[in-house]
């Protein structure tokens, strides 16, 4: 699930929501997809917050053969991300947000595969999802950060979709989630029990099913009248 989202704001609309100073100039994506660097928030060696890109993959510290690249773990299960020995470190202290405008999910339909558009508005407004980062170092020196957000069990309308949702984060509660550290994660834990924000979606292009095409062509409702409701 959550194998492709959407990320459109501008640098500086990115900046000011997050209060933040952007140097990178980044252009709108409409199609990120697994392996591909995403610039995510995390909580710097000052304790403010800071925008780094990092690859959308999860993996390991311990794992310097790499072998989890082929893997793509792009989401972890929030409630077993503290007892798993992949992701156990990270969630005790390494938290990120993954920000995004929205994200597809796809429902088998009798004539295919068909992509919908989620978001929590029809103006696709930003929003954040939580997310575990890690320092990986290979066998031969090489570096890289890489990262996953977290999943949860779905709440309706989103049941209609898939079983599973994104851990959605509230801007009041961002500093809650980065901030967390091993001495006490309460407050983290009590994001993932928060009920989940309106979302709406709505079918769309059936290029999203590849991960070349990124235009905003790919958001835009191909069945407006099935809009918000597979009901």
């Amino acid at each position: 699930m959550n194998a492709r989202y959407v990320l459109e704001e501008s640098p500086y609309a990115f900046g000011e929501h997050f209060g933040i100073h952007v140097t990178d100039n980044f252009p709108p994506r409409y199609n990120i997809a697994p392996s591909q660097p995403v610039p995510v928030i995390r909580e710097g060696r000052t304790g403010a917050r800071e925008m780094v890109l990092m690859r959308w993959g999860f993996v390991p510290g311990w794992d310097s053969k790499g072998t989890f690249f082929k893997k793509s773990i792009v989401n972890i299960r929030s409630e077993t991300a503290g007892e798993k020995p992949s992701f156990r470190n990270a969630w005790r202290r390494r938290h990120c947000l993954f920000p995004m405008n929205g994200f597809y999910e796809w429902l088998e339909e009798p004539d295919g595969k068909q992509p919908y558009f989620i978001s929590q508005g029809e103006e696709r407004p930003l929003f954040c999802v939580a997310g575990l980062w890690e320092h990986w170092l290979g066998e031969t020196g090489s570096e890289m950060e890489t990262a996953a957000f977290l999943t949860r069990e779905a709440s309706h309308p989103l049941t209609q979709l898939h079983d599973r949702m994104p851990v959605f984060v509230p801007p009041e509660l961002y500093d809650d989630w980065l901030h967390a550290d091993e001495t006490d994660l309460s407050a983290a834990e009590a994001l993932l029990r928060l009920p989940a924000p309106e979302m709406v979606f709505w079918p769309v292009d059936r290029r999203v099913n590849s991960w070349k095409p990124d235009d905003a062509g790919l958001v835009t409702p191909i069945r407006p009248e099935r809009q918000g409701t597979l009901l």
